[in-house]
Parts: C-alpha cells; structure tokens; sequence
C-alpha cells in the first residue's frame, strides 16, 4: 500500500516523463519511417538491495511474428513474470509521410537473494525467422543493514525428531516501531507489519501465511521490550507464526529459504488529497494512527509515507537434530510411515465369480502426515497375490481429517476362495523407536466358477457325448478364434466379397458362352456331318441286312428321325415307306425286295447330299439338353447371387424413416486420429492380449480378465477410429463375451452381420450367445420354427466344413459344372451326363449352405439390451417408476422411438413402450 503511496506523489512527474517520452517518440518516429524487427532489453535499475525487485523489460518492435521469449535461471535471483505482456501501436504522419510502430513488452520482476555480482545471459528470440539476440545484462546486489530494525529467528518444541516426524516450529519476528520525530508520530504494530514486502520469502512458513491471507487475517504483534544490537533494551512490535513441518532428510534444521524482506520507513509527508492517504482505508483499516494533530476536521490533510529502505532479515534457527529411521528390523512392506496408525479394510461385492472384480477400500488412521501416508504395497503382498490379481501401480488417497482412504480391485484368480487375507500396515513408532506391523481383519467371500467360455468348446459341441436331444438342439457351438489378418483394418467397403462372388459366378458362363460363340460354325458342321455320315453307314448296312420289307422301312425311318430332309425328300420318303408297308402286308413275293433295297439306297444317297443348313432342325434337337442345362445353370448362378444381394441392400437401406437419425448420431464417427502404424500396432496388441488371455483362462481367471479387458479396449479403439469390418466386429465380440458382456457381444454380432451376412462365425456366435441367455426360448425356437431348423441345418453344415470351405467348394462346383457343360459341346458322350449329375448336386448343396441364413434370418434389430440391470422406466429420468410388470433381458432386441438426452424411448418385443438410460443399450 506504501508503494501507492510513492506513486500518487509522484504522480505530476510521471505524467511530465510521460510527455517527453511521448514527444521522444514521435521524433524519433519522424526520424525514420520504416523500422526493421528491434529487440531491446532494459532494466530498472542495475543496483538492487537483497529481497528487493527491480524489473526486467523486453521489447519486441515492428516485428510480424516472434518466439515467446524466456530467462534462463541464474543463481542467487529469482525471476518471476509479471503475466500478460503488453502490447502497442502508434502512428506518426509528418509531412504526408506515415510511419507505424508496434511492440510487444514482456516484463520479469528479479529479486536478489544474496549480496554480489549477477550477470543475466543474452536472451534470444526468434523474431520474423531470424534469431536475434540482447547483450548480457551484470546487475549489483547489496545487503541493506537491518541494525536494530528487524530480528528474526525459528524455535522448536523437539530437540532430537526423526525424518517424517511432525516438528512444531514458530518464527519469531521483532520489528522495530517507526517514531517520525517531526510530527512525533509513532506507527502501529498493524501499519509495520504492512510494511513487509511481497518480496519475502517465508519458506517452511509459506503454506500458513496463504492460509492466513485466504482468510484475510495477519499475526497478531504485541510491543514488547527486547535488548538492540547494543544490548540496551528497546521497544519492539512482536510476531509469532506457527507452522509444522515434516523433515525429509537427516541432518540440522535450516532456514535458507526463508527471508523476510521489511520496507522501513525513513520518512512521512504531507498530502492534501484525502482520497490518497494511506491511512485512510486500506492501510490503516479506516483510523488514524495520528489523532487530531495537524489535521482539520474535514480531514483535508493527511500524513503518507514518502520514503522506504529495504531491510533483509535472514533467520537464524534453535539447534534441532533430524535422525534417520533405523535399518536394522526395518519391515519389508515399510514405505516411510512415521507415528501411530491404524489399518481397516472393505470389500464389496463378498460373493463373485472367478475373475469378476471387488471392489477393496482400505482406511489407514494416525497421528502423523496423513497426506504423506502411503497405501501398503499390495503387489508386494504373497499372501494376496496367491489367490487375486492385484494391479502392481501406487494408489492414490483421499485425506479426510486423520484418515486417509484408498481404493483399488482385486480379482480372484480362481473358484473356491473363502476370504480376502489381513492387509499389514508397517510404521516406525518414534515413542518407542521401534517397528510396529498391524493389520486388518480378513473379509469373508465366496467365490464361484467363472462363466468363461473353455477354448475347448470352440470347436463345438456338436460332437458330444450327451444324449439330450433338447440339449442338443438347445446349446449351439461358439467359434472363440479371433481373425488376425491385417485386412480387419480395412472398412467393409474394401473387404466386401462381393465382387469376388460375381466374378466367379459370371466369368465360367461367360467364358463357355464366348468359346462356343467363336467355334459354334466349325463346331457344329463337324458334329452334325460326321453324326449323319455315322447314322447314314448305319443306315446303309440295316437295309442291307434287311430280310423283308419291313425291316427296309424300319431302317429308313431310324435315320429320317435323325437326319430330317427337306420337304420333296420327305414326300419320297414316305412314298417309298407306303410302298414297303404294302408289300410287307400284301404277301408280295421276295423278289420285290432288292428293288425297295435299292431304291431306299439311292434316296440315302440324295440325304448325304443334303446341305447343312438343312439340318438346322436336328442341330436344334442334338443340342437341346446341353442348352436347358446352360440355362438351368444360370438360373442357379443368378438366383445365388441375386437373392443374397437384393437382401443385402435391402438390410442396410431399408432403416426405418423415424430412427435415421437416431443411428446415425450413434454410429457418427470423427476423423480417424490414429496413424496406419498406430492401427496396427493396436491390433497387433489387441491380439496378442486376446491370445494371452486365453491361455490364462485355464487356471487364472483375473488374469485372463485383465487380459480380455485389455483387448476390448484396444478392439473399441479401433472401432472408435473409424474402422468397420466384420472380422473387427467379431473379434470385439468374442472379447465382450468371454468377459461376461453378453448384450454387448450380441450387439457387435449383429453388426458384424450387417457388413458381411456370409459370415457363420458371427452368426454362430450369436446363435450361442442368445441362447445362454435365454437357453429355453432358444430351444422352443429350434425345435418348432423354420428359422431355428434352418440354422441347425447351417451349423450341422458348418461343423464339418468351415465358410471359407463351403465357399470354396461352391466355386468349385460351379466352375466344374461349366467345364462339363464345354467339353460336352467339343466331345459329344453320355459320360458327360453321368459327370454332371453329382457336381450339380454337389453345387446346389454348396449354394443352399452359403444361403440358409437368409432363409434363417430374422428382422436386423435396431438396439439391443446391453446391461443386465436395466430398466424400462415410464419418462426420462432415474426417479420415475419403472413400467409394470415389464422386465428388460440383457441382449434383448428393442425399437428406438425417440430421444431425449441420455434416455431412449423404446418398443419391446412383448409391446411395452417406456424409457432406458443410454449406455444400456447398443444402439445398432
């Protein structure tokens, strides 16, 4: 307050400075329209007294762009910002000439801490590209002799304390009453204390002088009588501070970093501006410390402070000797604790499963530095990490009056675990100067198999030795392997098989029709002419060896039927054959017969002379079955891929106008944040975290839980990124799962099969995961519905045959059918049909099993349940009721209507209608 004193005294010179520095300016602006980049530092003075400040000045000037500039540290000074730094501009026009300047001032304020010689280093700033830099700047620090003006000095209550103890110190300060002999006026123990500078440093003291100030109040000081520098007695204002402190390392007790710095009056002066005293308000608290003397009633004229002198007092400390804590017995688990202390635990919940966390709070009680208190090293502890995983970090506390409060989790490892052993609490008794180990009663639990799905039944259990057929049709098989190709971090636009599945379908058909398009004239006059050269030689030999008439026309109408003639040719035919039915049937004598042999001779050999586009009927007729087979064959191929591909489109287009907006807020992602070698070094670990878990599963069941967390998180991380795939949704799932997160496992199954509804694993798994949750619903639906049929027909499929083989062997068929179907047209034989009939079963077994799940599949749900414990209340919000007589399953598939904050209006399948909190549900 003394210092704004100084200031409003000084005010006219200031405002004079000002001026001239102002009109300096502008001349020198004159000087020199255009400036290039500056940088100045200054100081405010270059001799300074122990605990006072002066300050530093930096000066960025016309620069477009700079580094903010900082001050290496320097021993025996403290420099400190003076925040914010100031910015300015100014504009001088002088004979129609503009000139601009701008700067930027940054300020420190340097206290020295000890008398000598300082040297500030150049400051460099990079400024417009450039590094520019200030000379050095050598300061001088003196000591301002305190005199018999300031005493201070740090008592103890102990002599002898050990590292950690509590010592109760106070700081004793005696100042010296200011007596101005001009209007003998002698200031008050409230006015001196004001006159210590912010300056001060108040080291062990600093936290009780804050709390002091938060709670604006001050030591109180008394006058007392104490011996001067002379040993004459004098009168001194006395303050007492107290403060207990915690020494953390052997040795004496020092007070280096404590330094009062006192700004002692030299002299006081008039003012005759009332609103300007000092003593008015603020410094005096609204009295005078002068009375009535040389004052009007209207209080026109007032004393201030006009001049200052620092004063730096440094204490001087009783002897008290710090003891180190002994070696010798020093416990294991000791962490530095130093009193009396007590230790009690919780747990909750008592009764879980094997690998499900509980929850341990531990509550440490004593008489020492309660902040400093550290929890037991439970990691540490053979006793409990026997039987729980414990995680190996340091915990952190809660301070609450003289107890301290942790909390961590622990999981057991296994089934059959009875309690949670004594938790030991090791502290060193300074009353005895021993080692004392106490201890918290053990807690009961009881601790149940885990849920954990056995790597064993990856497999299946299609094979099992039960002879329940409910349990057989009931419990489907998990498929718990995770994908760990590089392609699950690829979005399902670029892993769709789609194209692959037109490509095989397509291109056989195609390449058949294209070979048999290029050869069909060449291929067709050969087949057809060495066919009637084939039926005309055989023609030949059965009229040949024809024994009556009869057997001529049989043999003529063997190869017409084969061989159909033009229209004369027919008409002559059939002369010939009413010639040889009325000599057949007449009794004509045999001597007519080499005449009808001779003449059905000569009309063959008018048939062989026949061109072949005459022929064109028979060619029609010869081709006929492997034509109906061709299109039999693209029926199939269309209908496999049609029918999956138009549901598929439908599937993902075909949301309901109402909830658009609802699923696209709940699967709206912002930009991906992770690096290509950040997504897979995330999988990486992910997988590897999956794998370790699985191998732990077998006889550490915590383990194998952190482990399954583990790679959950970094699953939804990538999934938070922006990548969408169906094995990336399935390997989340199987992570969900083997953690107990059933709902939440069925959510990412269905959205699995929303990109790809080829994938069996996903389904399979969902398949599973619903019925162990509803394992009676599940078997009602098998055993009655088309749809429950359906998919144990698929699942029976897929247990010999994986997809990817089913798939495969699809293909396969499919390419070995066209095959046939093109070597039937080149090389004309029954063989071909025989070959035929199996791959086209074959073929349409493959295609019915890649397909039933479109035949199996239900309506794609919009939410599913994803916590066992929610609730269908009647209106947003955890006070209203909830809705009679309506229970929500975890994996439960519900309608969204509408959206309010954090709830969900939603349709159950039983017809309820009520609100859910979000984060109970998946929203797909």
């Amino acid at each position: 307050m003394h210092s704004l004193n100084r200031i409003s005294l000084m005010k006219p010179r200031n405002v004079i400075a000002t001026l001239l520095a102002g009109v300096a300016v502008v001349v020198c602006s004159a000087a020199g329209a255009a400036h290039a980049a500056d940088l100045r530092a200054s100081l405010s003075s270059r001799e300074a007294y122990v605990g006072a400040p002066i300050t530093l000045q930096l000066e960025v000037a016309d620069a477009s762009s700079h580094d903010e500039p900082t001050i290496p540290d320097v021993a025996g000074l403290d420099i400190q910002s003076s925040g914010v730094p100031s910015r300015s501009t100014q504009t001088t026009i002088i004979n129609g000439r503009r000139s601009d300047r701008t700067s930027v001032v940054y300020a420190w304020q340097i206290t020295p801490r000890r008398a000598g010689t300082f040297e500030i280093p150049s400051i460099q700033v990079n400024v417009d590209g450039q590094t520019r830099s200030t000379q050095p700047i050598r300061i001088v620090a003196t000591k301002s002799e305190t005199g018999d003006l300031l005493f201070v000095d740090i008592t103890g209550q102990q002599q002898d304390i050990y590292v950690g103890q509590p010592l109760n110190l106070t700081l004793n300060l005696w100042i010296k009453p200011y007596h101005d002999a001009e209007y003998d006026v002698t200031l008050s123990e409230e006015n001196m204390w004001q006159m210590i500078s912010d300056s001060t440093n108040w080291g062990a003291f600093s936290e009780r002088m804050t709390q002091l100030a938060e709670n604006r109040q001050r030591p109180g000081g008394e006058e007392v009588l104490r011996k001067d520098a002379d040993g004459d007695e004098r009168a001194y204002y006395h303050y007492q501070i107290d403060a207990t402190i915690y020494p953390k390392r052997p040795g004496q007790i020092d007070a280096d970093d404590l330094q009062v710095v006192l700004e002692y009056p030299t002299r006081l002066a008039k003012s005759r501006d009332p609103f300007g005293s000092m003593f008015d308000d603020d410094f005096f608290g609204g009295r005078s410390p002068f009375g009535d003397m040389g004052m009007s009633p209207f209080r026109r004229n007032t004393l201030s402070i006009a001049d200052v002198r620092p004063v730096v007092a440094e204490a001087t400390v009783a002897p008290i000797n710090v003891k180190p804590i002994p070696t010798v017995g020093r416990p294991a688990d000791y962490r530095g604790t130093v009193g009396q202390y007590q230790i009690l635990t919780q747990a909750l919940p008592t009764s879980v499963k094997a690998g499900d966390p509980i929850t341990l709070h531990i509550g440490i009680r004593g008489d020492g530095p309660m902040e400093l208190v550290q929890a037991p090293p439970l990691a540490a502890l053979p006793q409990l990490t026997a039987d729980f995983k414990v995680a190996n970090e340091p915990l952190a506390g809660i301070v609450e009056g003289d107890v301290k409060l942790f909390t961590t989790t622990i999981r057991p490892r296994r089934e059959g675990i009875t309690e949670i052993p004594a938790i030991p609490l090791s502290y060193f008794d300074p009353t005895t100067e021993k080692f004392v180990t106490v201890s918290s009663d053990p807690i009961a639990i009881h601790v149940d198999p885990a849920e954990r799905l056995a790597m064993d039944a990856i497999v299946g259990n299609a094979t099992g030795n039960g002879s329940s057929e409910d349990q057989a049709a009931a419990v489907p098989a998990f498929n718990l392997t995770n994908y760990d190709g590089d392609d699950a971090l690829m979005n399902a636009s670029a892993t769709s098989r789609w194209p692959w599945i037109i490509l095989v379908a397509l291109l056989p058909p195609l390449a058949v029709s294209l070979a048999w398009s290029l050869n069909r004239r060449r291929n067709l006059w050969t087949s057809f002419s060495g066919d009637r050269q084939e039926s005309l030689r055989v023609a030949r030999q059965s009229i040949d060896a024809a024994s009556s008439p009869s057997g001529v026309a049989a043999a003529l109408r063997d190869f017409v039927a084969a061989n159909p003639g033009s229209q004369d040719q027919r008409v002559q035919l059939d002369a010939l054959l009413d010639h040889c039915d009325h000599a057949a049937f007449s009794g004509v004598q045999d001597h007519e017969l080499p005449a009808l042999k001779s003449h059905a001779a000569r009309l063959l050999e008018e048939w062989s002379t026949m061109p072949a586009s005459s022929d064109s009927g028979r060619a029609v007729a010869h081709l006929g079955w492997r034509r109906s087979l061709a299109v039999a064959c693209l029926a199939v191929a269309a209908a496999a891929i049609a029918f999956p591909a138009v549901r598929h489109f439908a599937t993902s287009t075909g949301t309901k106008t109402a909830n658009v907006d609802v699923r696209a807020e709940a699967t709206a992602t912002a930009e991906p944040m992770l690096t290509a070698q950040q997504r897979e070094t995330l999988l990486a670990e992910a997988n590897r975290a999956y794998q370790d878990a699985v191998q732990a599963s077998a006889g550490d069941a915590a383990a194998a839980n952190e482990e399954f967390a583990k790679a959950a998180t970094k699953y939804g991380q990538l999934v938070d990124d922006g990548i969408r795939n169906s094995q990336l949704y399935v390997n989340l799932a199987n992570a969900q799962l083997q953690l107990g997160s059933t709902g939440k496992a069925i959510a990412n199954y269905d959205r699995a099969l929303a990109l790809d509804a080829t994938n069996w694993q996903a389904r399979q798994n969902l398949a599973a995961a619903q019925a162990a949750l509803s394992p009676s619903e599940h078997g009602a639906e098998a055993a009655t519905s088309l749809s429950g049929l359906l998919t144990r027909v698929g699942d029976a499929f897929q247990s010999v045959l994986s997809p990817v083989a089913v798939m495969t062997l699809a293909a396969v068929a499919w390419v070995s059918v066209w095959m046939i179907v093109l070597g039937s047209f080149y090389f004309p034989s029954r063989h071909w049909r025989l070959a035929l009939v199996p791959t086209a079963c074959l073929l349409l077994a493959a295609v019915a099993a890649s397909n039933l799940e479109w035949f199996a599949d239900a309506e794609a749900p919009q939410a599913i349940v994803a916590a066992p414990t929610a609730v269908l209340r009647q209106a947003p919000g955890e006070q209203f009721p909830a809705v009679a007589s309506t229970e929500l399953s975890e994996g439960e598939a519900i309608e969204i209507l509408k959206v309010d904050g954090d709830w969900l209006q939603v349709h159950t399948a039983n017809g309820s209608t009520g609100w859910v909190a979000h984060p109970d549900v998946e929203i797909l």
